[in-house]
């Protein structure tokens, strides 16, 4: 029988966490060396970022742009490294926001030594621009839309309270039975909040300027809906983020974008839901454009279980220090049966960042080797 894909999830804006897989650090050279050579190759800068990644909670440093991004990159990267270096390179990788950066460089879209000048380009294209916040949001899109005025793919609600899309052309407004919603022109002052990322069946992300995410914020916790803010200062993958993402976009054709490697794993992209083609990899503002536009993990992954699920069955590589990245996918039927498998990279709780996290990677690495050495064994290892 054929055996289980492995599918390396890796995390994004606001599943970083202190010292999130710092327990490889000195205990797993595959790991170890690429850390270094990103903080060696940023100098001064890097200096700092170790210094950043390395702290206990709290550090509230780490809610910084500047700072989480360029670690989340660096990060995911290097876990895709010690896989790849200790078992095999996965053979799907999904990677939420900045992850699919990381992603990226791992199959060869983007040269490795690159990693720090590619983090350094995407905080510059930050500079002055998408200030404002994200909130992780319990609830599905469909339901925001009717509470919010009409979400789409990129939508946000206008000055006037109108729909507008990331070109800046009016959208018109409908609730789920098609009916046009009402009140939505009282509601101006959720102006440029937009869905960012869907991330569970349950689980929307929107992003806005801080004063527009506020007011929707208290509107859905007057409805009873759960809400909770993400370690975010910008309003990423949504309209406002329009600028920098176009300035990346520039950036990256600087560094010579390539077609993926075959042998190195496929990327599927969270923004298309599909695999990233050879003429996306080699545009620049493929990847730029991600900065401004909606991550549709979900979307992705439950495509993945559903065509890949039970036919042989996925391996889910969860490379979050939250276990967020897995946590819908366990709900899936899938997963429930047995047939597909979530196997955690990294400990978490107060485990998270110490040498528990050395003890579950070689766990997941144990777990890779039984597929190798017995194919076609569906077992689930608890």
């Amino acid at each position: 029988m054929e055996r289980r894909r492995s599918v390396l999830l890796l995390p994004g804006q606001g599943a970083q966490r202190e010292r999130m897989a710092a327990g490889l650090y000195g205990a797993r050279e595959e790991f170890t060396a690429p850390m270094d050579e990103f903080f060696g190759r940023l100098g001064t800068t890097g200096a700092r970022l170790r210094s950043a990644w390395l702290r206990p909670a709290p550090n509230p440093e780490l809610d910084e742009s500047a700072v989480a991004q360029p670690l989340l990159l660096a990060v995911g990267h290097a876990l895709g490294r010690a896989v790849g270096a200790a078992a095999e390179p996965p053979a799907l990788l999904l990677g939420h926001s900045v992850g699919e950066l990381a992603a990226a460089c791992l199959v060869g879209v983007f040269d490795p030594a690159d990693i720090g000048a590619l983090a350094a380009a995407r905080s510059r294209a930050l500079e002055g621009t998408g200030h404002g916040g994200m909130l992780a949001v319990a609830a599905p899109e469909g339901q925001l839309a009717e509470e919010l005025g009409g979400f789409g793919d990129g939508l946000a609600v206008g000055a006037d309270g109108g729909i507008v899309g990331a070109d800046g052309a009016d959208r018109a407004v409908a609730g789920a039975d098609g009916v046009a919603v009402a009140g939505v022109a009282d509601r101006a002052a959720f102006a440029g909040v937009a869905v960012a990322a869907l991330n569970g069946p349950r689980q929307t992300v929107l992003a806005g300027p801080r004063e527009a995410l506020a007011a929707v914020e208290q509107h859905l916790r007057d409805r009873g809906i759960l809400v909770r803010a993400l370690r975010s200062g910008h309003a990423f993958h949504s309209p406002v983020m329009a600028g920098a993402a176009l300035r990346f976009g520039e950036a990256l054709a600087g560094f010579g974008p390539r077609a993926p490697r075959a042998a190195a794993g496929t990327v599927v992209s969270t923004r298309t839901g599909v695999a990233v083609t050879e003429d996306q990899a080699r545009d620049p503002h493929f990847w730029g454009g991600q900065l401004a536009a909606p991550v549709r993990y979900w979307p992705a992954l439950r495509e993945l279980l559903d065509t890949l699920g039970r036919r042989p069955g996925l391996l889910l590589l969860d490379g979050s220090a939250d276990r967020s990245l897995s946590a819908p996918a366990r709900h899936h039927p899938a997963v429930r049966d047995g047939a597909s498998e979530v196997v955690p990279l990294l400990a978490v709780g107060r485990d998270a960042g110490g040498p528990a996290d050395a003890r579950v990677f070689a766990e997941a690495l144990h777990r890779l080797g039984e597929q190798r050495d017995h194919t076609g064994d569906h077992t689930v290892v608890s």
